[in-house]
């Protein structure tokens, strides 16, 4: 695809007070979104906001504020190709996803590859030394990285806490919308639903707590648009017993700590999320530090009938309401309304062949946990909740364990947000131990098997001719990966999403007919394995 650039002129020459934060929107054209600021995402909130490209690669990525490059990644997962703008008004933009960079930029990241021989770049560059105007095509649009489709990844963050903020708060262009948002639904742990129609659900809906309510947002940016984030929820609780008693609580999602993203998990609720695979929003805070509740809570011990008044604002400001009753009864809860055994303390669990530690604040909920072991390598966590930070399991292997398994056992853990693999620590007691940010179902294997590779031929990679090969592994990830051309260290992309290693031919060939090509790939657990080819 012939690549196109832009200059915008006009805001080329104006005085850096003029300029607003964000000058000039990072696509041109009309706007359509794929996610938008802080929703909801397994294991984390979405720190950007995607812009939708029609399926397409390719789009001209410009800058939006006068400022410099400081900072470029390339990486086959996460980001992909990112770049990373700092602006003098005290802001960092970000643009990831990427199918390529401007052609200088592309350059400048290839040479510090080859320099280093390495194929994941983190480069941070001197202040000032690579400036750009507001409009300047920096980029092309692509599915780079953990994309789960071509869009751009568009972030504007605070420089010095690095921090990522709304971004429309800042001047990004939210354009028209023809879908207004929308409160579907309201559930309790059990999974029961109540239906809100005009504003109002009719039947009551039992709850043992209050976190154990979730509500169901839908927004759109039009009716076939994709579903976006909430930006702000207040509620209001009235004890109908006793009208005198009002408990009013809210959050607005205008920034967070990527320290504290794993908050997502607790910002849902988690029963809700195993039973029906939806998304909900909590009508209550969990222990988790981010988004921050003001306001008043209700009495947590006070059963009876309540009315529960909500209001929450889409990310373009439009805000709708939703009522109607529900019951807290004196049945037992999980969640033990924030006084639970767990309580945030630090603790540990354990089993014949298990041995479970946390530390302070671990998980979202103040809770009684329980580790059920099924066999000598599979257990389930109970309840669903979710875990903030790391968790320490020491598995004791049995007696005749081969002593070459131990530095390739995994642990595989899996909730109802997602799941982890991660290779163990062997220790001098003969035990194994794992960091997982999981409670739930967690089982041990072993990954025994080189990276596969397979498929060689010709793709393009870029716009440009490359080799291709087939590279993925059986269970772990693909961490390390070399090319030699006649011994000769050749730069590669490994685009991880479809298990395919790009690899750039030069511009003349004729000297590489018949000439060795070698691949060396290694896993998490560092199976090793090699490729050798005879170039065509």
């Amino acid at each position: 695809m012939k690549r196109i650039f832009f200059f915008v002129f006009s805001l080329s020459f104006a005085p850096l007070g003029a300029q607003p934060y964000i000058a000039v929107q990072p696509l041109a054209g009309p706007v359509d979104f794929a996610g938008t600021f802080g929703e909801l995402r397994n294991h984390h909130f979405h720190s950007g906001v995607d812009f939708r490209t029609g399926g397409r690669t390719g789009m001209p990525v410009r800058a939006v504020a006068d400022g410099y490059l400081s900072r470029i990644v390339v990486r086959p997962d996460g980001f992909g190709w990112a770049l990373y703008l700092s602006h003098p008004s005290g802001y960092t933009s970000v643009y990831a996803h990427l199918d390529d960079f401007q052609p200088a930029w592309n350059q400048l990241a290839l040479d510090r590859a080859r320099r280093s021989q390495t194929h994941k770049l983190d480069l941070y560059l001197e202040p000032g030394a690579y400036p750009v105007r507001a409009g300047d095509t920096i980029a092309w649009s692509g599915n780079s990285g953990g994309s789960a489709g071509p869009h751009l990844h568009f972030e504007w963050r605070d420089a010095r806490s690095e921090e990522p903020l709304n971004p429309f708060e800042y001047g990004l262009f939210y354009g028209e919308d023809t879908y207004s948002p929308r409160l579907i639904s309201i559930y309790n742990a059990e999974g029961k639903r109540a239906v809100i129609s005009n504003g109002r659900w009719q039947e009551p809906i039992a709850l043992t707590a209050w976190p154990d309510l979730g509500i169901e947002f839908l927004d759109r940016k039009h009716p076939q648009g994709l579903s976006l984030g909430m930006q702000r929820l207040e509620t209001e609780w009235i004890y109908m017993e006793d009208s005198s008693q009002v408990g009013n609580l809210g959050w607005e999602m205008k920034r967070f700590s990527f320290d504290e993203t794993r908050s997502a998990d607790g910002h849902m609720q988690p029963e809700v999320k195993r039973l029906t695979s939806k998304r909900t929003y909590r009508i209550a805070p969990s222990l988790a530090k981010s988004p921050k509740w003001t306001g008043s809570a209700p009495d947590y011990s006070r059963t009876g009938r309540y009315h529960l008044r909500l209001r929450a604002t889409a990310a373009n400001g439009e805000v709708v309401t939703a009522e109607g009753p529900v019951i807290l009864t004196n049945r037992d809860s999980p969640w033990k309304g924030g006084v639970g055994v767990l309580a945030g303390d630090a603790g540990q669990l354990t089993t014949e062949h298990m041995e479970l530690r946390w530390a302070k604040a671990s998980f979202t909920e103040a809770f009684s946990p329980e580790l059920v072991e099924v066999d000598a390598s599979h257990w389930k966590g109970l309840p669903d909740v979710p875990v903030l930070q790391s968790l320490d399991y020491t598995w004791t292997p049995p007696a005749d364990y081969p002593a070459a398994w131990r530095s390739k056992t995994v642990l595989i853990g899996r909730d109802a947000r997602g799941s982890y693999r991660i290779v163990g620590e062997a220790r001098n007691d003969g035990r194994i131990h794992f960091r997982i940010k999981i409670f739930g179902d967690l089982r041990i294997s072993q990954d025994l098997e080189a990276p596969m590779m397979s498929s060689f031929g010709t793709s393009t990679f870029q716009g440009k001719a490359a080799w291709s090969l087939r590279l993925e592994d059986n269970l772990l990830d693909i961490v390390d990966y070399d090319v030699w051309i006649n011994d000769q260290w050749q730069w590669a992309y490994y685009d991880a999403k479809n298990k395919r290693l790009h690899i750039p031919k030069p511009e003349d060939l004729s000297e590489l007919h018949g000439a060795n090509m070698r691949v060396r790939a290694k896993d998490e657990a560092g199976n090793l394995s090699t490729f050798d080819i005879i170039i065509p």
